[in-house]
């Protein structure tokens, strides 16, 4: 299915896209609010600029995505995978990221906003100064930085208000 083919399908009503896979597919600039993609594959897929909005992703893979400048709006991305993919700039606002695996990707321009990362797999990531995390909540998430590619200190903003500092760790890539 082509980008053109979904956006009519959408436009007819078509909400349910539930395990498609759309590897390698070139979907940037749609708006996917209310889109059920439960499962869906969208590994290496092109998503630059989309909308989703209170969408179902759940369990979606998009391993070696591009996601630059997506905006994901009340989004349930729990168990997603994210492994190695590009969300520079990428915008989660009231997002489900519970159990979701973002090993690898680059979130350099993220913002998380009120967003849930329980038990994330937040290894080897690369982030800038302008990632931002604000009442977002790590509970029992694994972090480690791979990257830091500005080389200032990375700052985090928690839930309380308080400013946390990430340490540059020992052996992280510069």
């Amino acid at each position: 299915m082509d980008r053109q083919e979904l956006k009519r399908l959408i436009r007819a009503g078509e909400r349910n896209f539930a395990g498609v896979d759309w590897s390698g597919a070139r979907l940037h600039d749609l708006n996917l609010t209310g889109i059920i993609l439960v499962g869906a594959n969208l590994a290496g897929a092109n998503l630059k600029d989309i909308w989703c909005e209170s969408t179902n992703l759940e369990g979606a893979c998009f391993e070696g995505a591009d996601l630059n400048g997506a905006t994901f709006q009340n989004a349930n991305l729990s168990r997603a995978i994210f492994d190695n993919s590009c969300l520079y700039g990428v915008y989660f606002n009231g997002c489900n990221l519970d159990d979701a695996s973002l090993k690898g990707a680059d979130l350099r321009g993220v913002s998380f906003q009120e967003t849930t990362l329980k038990r994330a797999n937040l290894k080897e990531i690369a982030v800038g100064q302008d990632t931002s995390y604000t009442d977002t909540d790590f509970t029992e998430a694994n972090i480690r930085i791979g990257k830091i590619h500005d080389r200032r200190s990375v700052r985090v903003t928690l839930p309380n208000g308080e400013i946390y500092t990430l340490p540059r760790l020992e052996g992280e890539n510069q």
